[in-house]
């Protein structure tokens, strides 16, 4: 029931959920738009990896879900720590000069472990939000998820998150307990 409660709430006009599946994932997502899919080779400082990014914009939003394959299982917790401190440090450019301060998390409800079923138990899948701007100079809100499964060629870790101008929790709960692995 509650469940659906959220489900209603989140639900507008401008949001018009579907559930899609990932390109190159076994992993089924609830998306409030028509999705862009890319791949390309991303330099993460732990090497260059074939991302692929599926997302659309809706409702002054970006939602988006990334993903790559990590040959040593091992590297899954080490991995998805580099990605979230990548992610949240390149939100708040800093001045010519002065170093770069990361996104402000905001510890809303709902932030911490997070995992969905089939999931690795890893304590670095988790789910945030922050505070930071962006690229282009504009204050946003993040809510985004990071976590990782088990696949018989290595270990595919997963990023999800919400670019906003202002907070989204409903349309978060909505987008993350849409993730399924399958």
């Amino acid at each position: 029931m509650g469940a659906a409660i959220v489900a209603l709430a989140a639900c507008s006009p401008t949001l018009n959920w579907r559930t899609v599946q990932v390109q190159g994932a076994p992993l089924q997502a609830l998306l409030p738009c028509d999705a862009q899919t890319a791949t390309r080779p991303v330099e993460l400082g732990l090497g260059t990896v074939q991302m692929t990014m599926q997302g659309c914009d809706a409702d002054y939003a970006t939602y988006a879900i990334s993903h790559f394959l990590v040959r040593q299982p091992e590297r899954a917790a080490e991995t998805l720590s580099y990605w979230q401190a990548a992610v949240l440090g390149q939100l708040n450019p800093a001045p010519q000069g002065e170093p770069a301060q990361s996104a402000r998390p905001l510890h809303a409800a709902g932030d911490g472990a997070f995992r969905p079923a089939g999931a690795l138990n890893l304590p670095q899948s988790l789910r945030t939000t922050f505070e930071g701007v962006g690229p282009q100079g504009w204050k946003l809100t993040g809510h985004a998820v990071w976590f990782a499964s088990l696949e018989p060629e290595g270990v595919r870790v997963y990023h999800a998150v919400i670019y906003a101008d202002k907070p989204r929790p409903q349309a978060a709960d909505t987008f993350f307990a849409g993730l399924k692995l399958q």
